[in-house]
């Protein structure tokens, strides 16, 4: 079986490509909000078919703001514990130093 080996450097670059992830999807979803660039609604006319229109621009912005939303929490989320991870492994690493370090440890210098 092979070897589990945890890279904190790869953790760390992993953790700061969802960071860039994050802002950009955030940056999206600003872009949502109403009076911005993607929040207002496009003019439709007075046709019978323009009220369907606004009724599945509105359900399909709606949908696309949900979606950013629950991509964002798993962003977040996957930050979360990747810095969970790398502060877990800076505790195990120094309790290691701590043991090999102590008096009696059964490691040669």
């Amino acid at each position: 079986m092979a070897e589990r080996i945890l890279d904190p450097t790869y953790l760390e670059a992993f953790r700061d490509e969802l960071v860039n992830r994050l802002n950009h999807v955030t940056e999206l979803t600003e872009m949502l909000l109403p009076e911005r660039e993607l929040g207002v609604e496009p003019g439709f006319g007075l046709l019978e078919s323009s009220q369907q229109a606004r009724d599945d621009y509105k359900r399909a912005h709606e949908e696309v703001w949900n979606n950013l939303q629950k991509l964002r929490q798993d962003l977040y989320g996957a930050i979360v514990t990747l810095n969970d991870a790398l502060g877990l492994h800076m505790e195990a690493e120094e309790l290691n130093v701590q043991m090999l370090s102590a008096p009696g440890a059964d490691i040669e210098s």
